[in-house]
């Protein structure tokens, strides 16, 4: 289900139990913040649990995230350094950088294709060493990619991460968990208040669920 669809059916939701809630008027725009940062904070969630579970086998939880998007090459610096200026895209970050799964340079005729190496800032220090001149890789830093030891003919950088759209996909149990936690935690709704197991048996909890279903059937795709 993507983020939009997904909003819309919070904030109907929301709409039928405002008047119990708070005085305060929320508009589609708000709640599709609330969303993103509802599903922000479930990936993160996600990432530490599958990683303590299958021993670091976390990164699955952001396939259905990823996108690629192309971004041209800096002139480099004194140091060779040549950025990625990403600051036009918002991410969904994950510890470690690991919403920044791969990045493709793009140039140099038949080179393309073959992903370069990520490391954690700081790194950079120790693989900017002569002995590592063939070594090609990136540092994700601020909201870009600082690439080392590429040659002048690569122009672009072909980057795979979690880019925030409308159109991002959610499966239907995730929508389901961001949906409870929009109305109940960030907006006050009741019924949706709390955690009490019963709770997710109420009608309003079980129209929800119907509402969110009938979307993923209408729209299979998104």
């Amino acid at each position: 289900m993507i983020l939009l669809i997904l909003a819309d059916v919070i904030y109907e939701t929301y709409e039928r139990g405002r008047p119990l809630a708070t005085a305060k008027t929320y508009g589609r725009e708000d709640i599709a913040m609330f969303v993103r940062m509802a599903l922000s904070n479930k990936m993160v969630l996600n990432y530490y649990g599958t990683k303590k579970l299958n021993e670091g086998d976390e990164y699955y939880i952001t396939c259905a995230l990823l996108s690629v998007q192309r971004f041209e090459l800096e002139a480099p610096d004194s140091r060779g350094m040549r950025r990625a200026d990403m600051s036009k895209f918002d991410l969904y970050r994950l510890p470690k950088n690991a919403h920044i799964t791969n990045a493709y340079p793009v140039g140099c005729g038949g080179s393309e294709g073959a992903s370069i190496s990520m490391v954690q800032p700081g790194e950079e220090f120790f693989y900017q060493k002569p002995k590592f001149n063939s070594f090609k890789f990136g540092v994700p830093k601020g909201r870009g990619v600082n690439t080392y030891h590429l040659p002048p003919c690569v122009k672009f950088l072909d980057v795979e991460s979690t880019f925030d759209s409308d159109q991002v996909d959610v499966s239907l149990d995730v929508a389901y968990d961001i949906s409870r936690e929009v109305l109940g935690v960030m907006l006050n709704v009741p019924f949706f208040i709390g955690k009490n197991p019963e709770d997710t048996y109420s009608q309003p909890h079980a129209q929800l669920r119907q509402r969110l279903t009938q979307q993923q059937d209408q729209n299979p795709n998104g």
